[in-house]
């Protein structure tokens, strides 16, 4: 069988929702049509009726929340999924004001800092920080959050600080990772930019452990600015290379375009910019 004959196999299968009525229609046995699709999904590298199952549902799902709310008000459960430290930080406090909000909806939160098929997954919404890949989502700019090059006094007493950023080869530094790649900090200023790949004794993919490590005092450390404003308000870090900007981050929202016009989607999105904004970009790091 050709892969037309294969794909209208897997359309009859999914009209009757069953393997069974789908071989009757046919004149095939169950087993027969089930190898047919597996031959599909292996030759496509999707598991096809897994997908469409859950597509399926979460339709069904939609069309019933929408028929249950007045006058479209956001009900049914949200699967949001996110950077660790991010929704840490910036998505956890503000779930108990959503829910507060938005009695009659229900969250679902996964925080993890792979990639991730969010049709797949039945996800609603995907939080993501830093440029975007292509993609066809459709995307909502969240905001930004500034970055900042730190040390602590004691680090900088000891070992002096960096005046340009190609003096931090001569300083030790502290990696944050991202994709298991230590994240690259770049600079501008007179006019000119420059990279700098941090590669020094400790390189982790929590904010927490990089933080700590900077107020002991163990090396120089790139940071989002609202992570150690406290730190940096009662003189535990410092801001180093101030006359050397970074651009921010931007956080995006994703989602599938048929998730765009949910109320629960658009609620969520709502209260997570305002939260953002009050975190992130109302404040000028202090140099």
């Amino acid at each position: 069988m050709d892969a037309y004959g294969e794909i209208g196999v897997f359309v009859r299968v999914v009209e009757r929702q069953s393997f069974t009525r789908a071989a009757e229609l046919l004149g095939l046995t169950a087993s027969g049509v089930s190898r047919i699709v597996s031959r599909l999904e292996t030759r496509l590298g999707v598991r096809l009726i897994e997908r469409t199952t859950r597509i399926l549902r979460e339709i069904e799902e939609a069309d019933g929340a929408i028929a249950r709310s007045p006058r479209g008000a956001p009900r049914g459960r949200l699967r949001v999924d996110a950077p660790i430290e991010f929704g840490r930080f910036v998505i956890a406090p503000a779930i108990p004001e959503f829910l507060d909000a938005y009695p009659g909806v229900s969250l679902s939160l996964s925080l993890r800092d792979h990639l991730i098929d969010p049709i797949a997954e039945g996800i609603d919404v995907l939080v993501r920080m830093g440029e975007l890949r292509e993609s066809e989502l459709v995307h909502r700019k969240l905001g930004t959050m500034s970055l900042v090059v730190v040390a602590s006094p004691g680090y900088l007493a000891r070992h002096g600080s960096p005046g340009s950023p190609g003096d931090l080869h001569e300083h030790r530094t502290l990696a944050f990772l991202t994709g298991g790649q230590p994240f690259a900090w770049r600079f501008g200023g007179n006019g000119r930019e420059s990279r700098f790949l941090p590669t020094g004794q400790l390189q982790t993919n929590s904010i927490d452990a990089l933080r700590l490590a900077a107020l002991a005092g163990q090396g120089v450390a790139c940071m989002l600015e609202p992570y150690v404003r406290d730190d940096l308000a009662r003189g535990a870090l410092e801001v180093v290379l101030a006359a050397y900007p970074q651009a921010p981050i931007t956080i995006h929202a994703l989602y599938p375009r048929q998730r765009a016009t949910l109320p629960k989607v658009r609620v969520f999105l709502d209260v997570l910019e305002q939260r953002l904004r009050k975190t992130a970009c109302a404040h000028r790091p202090r140099t």
